[in-house]
């Protein structure tokens, strides 16, 4: 990432608040995987692959998020949001907006005007849940000076968000999970680890462009009514399915590399966030030499590099457990390399 302009406050990220007159590279964020960035008035917001926000600048109003009111010559890591995947971040001219993988929207700094939703009009130091949305799934916000605007989910009938949509039911949610697997109405059986598991096409097609393309290919897997899955297990498919089906699947860690690598081939983004977000939270001492080693040996590059930072950070505890004895040689050398 780089940042370049007026250096007031710190906004650039340089440790300095001199002004910069070329790009430069934000030296503190190099390895941490910057994929979307915000610029307020005063302030600027970093999110990471793997779901971490880091803000830095002016914090007269609370809108970096770290519970003052004082100014970051450096891009820090917002606290209040740890274990919670950030998928978006966008600044106002003294506010700030996080949207999460599950659809909630965090505001923070200068509530003037209300545009912070939280029904009043005062400063706000740390991120805070807008209760009002609550029960929509929001899937992209914006905002600007005075204002902070969100899209959400479900639509209703004339194709509007919100208004006289209802949410989707928790017996609805069931209902659908039912189906998984269930080869009453099924037209395609998917064969994992020679093992049939049913489903339905038209309902992969809607939910998600790689079975669509499939489908529609005019290849052997679209007029086929079994097709081979190859390099996944049965249960990781499974969860996979359900997730397509329901829109929420219940991840545990120790399937998260695996359904991670399969949310990617799928192209099933929100999925792989969750699973980011579930080995952040499940990261231990114990578990995480078996994690990281499984992720370097699955070439998922953000899962190993979560393992990698938490190893790093508890060595001291880490190196006494058995977990520590299933880490290869050579990745052990580039632990100890980073202490």
């Amino acid at each position: 990432m780089y940042t370049w302009g007026e250096g007031k406050f710190g906004r650039l990220g340089h440790g300095v608040e001199r002004n910069c007159h070329v790009p430069r590279l934000v030296e503190t964020l190099v390895g941490k995987r910057p994929r979307q960035l915000s610029c307020g008035g005063f302030h600027t917001a970093v999110v990471t692959e793997d779901g971490r926000l880091y803000t830095f600048g002016g914090g007269e109003h609370g809108q970096l998020g770290h519970n003052d009111r004082v100014n970051k010559v450096k891009p820090t890591f917002v606290q209040a949001l740890d274990g919670v995947f950030v998928s978006q971040i966008t600044c106002g001219w003294s506010h700030s907006v996080a949207l999460t993988s599950q659809g909630k929207i965090y505001t923070w700094g200068n509530g003037d005007h209300g545009k912070l939703g939280h029904g009043s009009g005062r400063k706000v130091s740390v991120p805070n849940v807008v209760e009002n949305l609550k029960d929509y799934r929001v899937v992209r916000v914006a905002s600007y000076n005075e204002h902070t605007s969100a899209l959400v989910e479900p639509f209703d009938s004339a194709g509007m968000a919100g208004g006289g949509a209802i949410p989707v039911t928790s017996s609805y949610t069931s209902q659908m999970r039912s189906m998984v697997n269930d080869d009453e109405f099924s037209d395609v059986t998917f064969v994992v680890e020679d093992q049939p598991i049913y489903a339905h096409r038209a309902i992969l097609a809607q939910r998600c462009d790689h079975f669509a393309a499939m489908f529609r290919s005019g290849m052997r897997e679209s007029v086929e009514n079994q097709i081979p899955i190859p390099d996944t297990t049965k249960h990781v498919f499974l969860l996979l399915l359900e997730y397509i089906y329901t829109d929420s699947v219940k991840i545990e860690v120790e399937h998260a590399i695996g359904l991670y690598i399969a949310s990617d081939i799928y192209q099933l983004d929100r999925l792989r966030e969750m699973c980011c977000t579930v080995i952040k939270r499940n990261l231990n001492a114990e578990n995480s030499g078996p994690l990281v080693q499984t992720a370097d040996e699955k070439h998922c590059h953000i899962l190993r590099d979560i393992c990698m930072e938490y190893i790093v950070e508890h060595f001291d505890v880490v190196s006494k457990t058995e977990g520590i004895k299933q880490v290869s040689h050579g990745l052990l050398l580039e632990i100890l390399s980073q202490r």
